[in-house]
């Protein structure tokens, strides 16, 4: 007698979404279950939010992912499978079963979402639906109001998220209902209030910032802005240029600010002013397709002469990968941002811990996209609300290379923090530099830590939890929340060690326009070295001069397009003369 399995003629394709209805704060993971395949069939599954919670997905609803899933499918680099991306853990030929991390932005959004599952090829069989409700944690504490559009009319179905005041990070969110009305329970904290609607704007500038005390109930209105001119485009795959739906993009022009999402055809719109926006993909959201994202912004639109079409913007999948586990105390820890970072600051991945702690994040190697040689960092971010892990650092790999389809194995362990370290940021007048994270860095125990990076606030100050050691305490350079980002650059960190808490440390920057020499050191009667400190990108020329009575500076150097790290090496050999004087200024 021979007993196997098969597929039933006739049975219809079912999907069931487990659990079913949940909290926003549930730390487990969703289940997909697809039954009534034929043998080894793929399938497409698609993500909506549910926005008037009809269970019905209708054309303005919003498409927040879309992924393949078949038989026995898991995405491999170097025989390790990329946990972020969801795969058939289920051994029936005619059932698909994936696992998706609760853990990205928006996912906990509380509401309703439809998975539908369709056939790939479509005509496969009828698409199937199936609708997970989150609900808002009763935790004593709420936030209110009303969205409104254009500060008129109220806006039904707009999303509201809180993020935190010190780093901007997402917490959670929810939509109004068709009355505009909001209503959203967090945990003890301080908050900003963001509304959002795709053709929508929203000022970062007049955004409410909450502080909730335990027991406390607030109100705060809120005001979108429909946009007069427009952003088109599309999102594609730079390695076959297939479009790409269900992604999640951010726009923003000096303190306006948008989000849009990528339709079945891979198309977005944006809703803007006349003025310079920068458009992004938010990597968050794209670890569960395996692709990387650019740092700075993916486009860059001016609409000052009206609407711009064609604003497309390539991804690259990844094809080298971190991997390794997350533990404190010897303890897996799930649900953790991991992010992957090139050392040129051009491109960033995600991924989350499984509920083993177990990660995986993706990198590239693509001689097209970077350069050859190319290094990458890895590290925990946590970030948003996570309350327990904000009390704990951790360590980090970095100036790690890799070849295609290469491999890099490296476990992270939290250390609790101890103690703090506050100052200033400040230009070279000694007024405030605003909105720019400043962090750490440190040797414990054979092993590299840094630290989560705050922005600093109105006043330029910052404060920083660490463990016992010595730190290094520099402002970020690159990227979001940046010093290039407000053109400056910044010159030595700061070294210090605690504990006690150390309190007084001031950071200077200088504007890009205003290089500036580092210590001068002697290696040789002859050897002369010093450091040339600049922004990212720009260029200066260096002079020198045997006698300052004379004006005939020689040319010495020049730095073209200063690299990461604002600081550039340079040595005289010829440093023979009772006295040299050397000078750098910007250009050519």
């Amino acid at each position: 007698m021979v007993m196997g399995l098969s597929h039933r003629a006739g049975a219809a394709v079912a999907l069931s979404v487990s659990p079913a209805v949940t909290s926003n704060t549930y730390p487990g993971v969703v289940m997909l279950t697809v039954t009534g395949l034929t043998n080894f069939q793929q399938v497409k599954v698609q993500t909506y939010l549910d926005l008037n919670s009809n269970g019905v997905v209708d054309p303005s609803e919003p498409l927040l992912d879309v992924f393949n899933l078949k038989e026995s499918g898991a995405t491999t680099v170097g025989g390790i499978t990329n946990l972020n991306i969801p795969y058939d853990s289920n051994p029936a030929t005619d059932t698909i079963t994936a696992t998706l991390s609760f853990a990205p932005p928006l996912e906990n959004l509380t509401g309703q979402r439809i998975y539908r599952v369709m056939g790939n090829p479509a005509s496969a069989f009828t698409p199937v639906t199936a609708v997970m409700t989150v609900t808002n944690a009763v935790l004593g504490q709420t936030v209110s109001g009303v969205v409104y559009s254009n500060g008129v009319a109220p806006l039904p179905y707009a999303v509201v998220v809180a993020l935190t005041a010190t780093n901007q990070n997402y917490v959670a969110g929810t939509v109004s209902d068709a009355n505009g009305n909001y209503q959203l329970a967090l945990s003890p904290g301080s908050y900003f209030l963001m509304p959002a609607f795709p053709g929508f704007y929203a000022d970062q500038s007049q955004l409410p910032l909450v502080n909730l005390t335990s027991g406390l109930s607030v109100t705060n209105d809120l005001v979108l802005t429909n946009g007069t001119v427009s952003i088109t485009g599309s999102v594609y795959d730079a390695g076959n240029s297939n479009l790409l739906g269900g992604v999640f993009l951010q726009a923003q022009s000096d303190n306006f600010f948008e989000i849009a999402f990528t339709d079945t055809n891979g198309n977005y719109f944006v809703g803007t002013t006349s003025n310079q926006w920068k458009i992004r993909i938010s990597d968050e959201r794209l670890a569960r397709r395996g692709y990387l994202s650019l740092q700075t912004s993916s486009f860059i639109a001016n609409t000052s002469s009206g609407s711009v079409s064609n604003a497309n913007i390539g991804l690259y999948k990844g094809n080298a990968l971190f991997y390794g586990q997350l533990t404190i105390s010897n303890l897996p820890i799930p649900n953790v941002s991991m992010e992957a970072n090139d050392d040129w600051q051009i491109y960033s991945s995600k991924g989350y811990t499984d509920l083993n702690g177990n990660y995986a994040v993706a990198t590239l190697v693509n001689t097209n996209a970077l350069p050859p040689g190319t290094t990458w960092f890895c590290s925990p971010s946590p970030g948003g609300d996570w309350t327990l892990l904000n009390r704990f650092i951790f360590n980090y790999a970095d100036g790690v290379g890799f070849a295609s389809n290469q491999i890099f194995s490296q476990n992270f362990a939290g250390l609790p923090t101890a103690t703090t370290i506050s100052g200033r940021l400040v230009n070279n007048t000694n007024a405030p530099i605003v909105g720019v994270g400043v962090g750490g860095n440190a040797t414990i125990g054979g092993l590299q830590y840094i630290t989560s990076f705050v922005d600093t606030d109105t006043n330029g100050n910052f404060s920083i939890s660490t463990a016992a050691g010595t730190w290094h305490i520099n402002a970020n350079c690159c990227g979001n929340n940046s010093l290039q980002s407000q053109d400056y650059y910044e010159m030595e960190s700061v070294p210090v060690t605690v504990p006690p808490a150390a309190t007084g440390i001031t950071l200077t920057a200088f504007p890009a326009n205003q290089p500036q020499f580092g210590q001068p050191q002697w290696n040789s009667n002859s050897q002369f070295n010093f450091k040339v400190y600049g922004a990212v990108g720009h260029n200066y020329t260096i002079q020198s001069l045997d006698n300052l009575a004379s004006t005939n500076w020689s040319p010495f150097n020049v730095i073209s397009n200063m690299p990461n790290g604002s600081s550039y090496y340079l040595e005289d050999n010829q440093a023979t003369t009772t006295a040299k004087f050397y000078r750098v200024f910007l250009g050519p």
